[in-house]
């Protein structure tokens, strides 16, 4: 039984990579690896805790590697948007196509209800005239 899990262990995390990075079913990846399990037994070996955590730990490196990647860029992601709004508009989720184009505009800058950094924040107004005062002295002095 030991011997068992031991081979389980090796092929739970190749599984869990073709799951992750070619969005395969432990299904398939057992039928393309002559694995011989039935489609119960993936449902039930999916749901263990050992091969979750074998699973979730593939997707945390695919994230990070996705997310160290050297040629992702601004760029990148709003061309990503642009796929994904015309995959939208072809299926007819107008709604959501719409909400990403919203996304799509904030991306970009072109709406006004850009958030604005306001740099005398924590100043009141006697501080600020303090300030406008010691710059008008400095205008002055020169």
């Amino acid at each position: 039984m030991a011997n068992n899990t031991i081979q389980r262990q090796d092929w739970y995390e190749k599984a869990a990579a073709a799951i992750v990075r070619s969005e395969k079913t432990l299904f398939q990846f057992s039928n393309e690896n002559n694995l011989g399990l039935t489609s119960t037994e993936c449902q039930n070996v999916a749901r263990t805790k050992e091969f979750q955590s074998v699973l979730r730990s593939e997707r945390n490196k695919f994230y990070k590697e996705l997310s160290t990647d050297p040629s992702r860029s601004r760029s990148t992601a709003i061309g990503q948007l642009l796929f994904a709004v015309q995959k939208l508009l072809e299926g007819e989720q107008y709604d959501k196509a719409v909400t990403a184009l919203v996304a799509l505009a904030k991306l970009e800058g072109w709406t006004s209800d850009q958030a604005q950094l306001n740099i005398f924040n924590d100043l009141n107004a006697k501080d600020i005239e303090g300030l406008k005062q010691k710059l008008k002295d400095k205008m002055k002095v020169q």
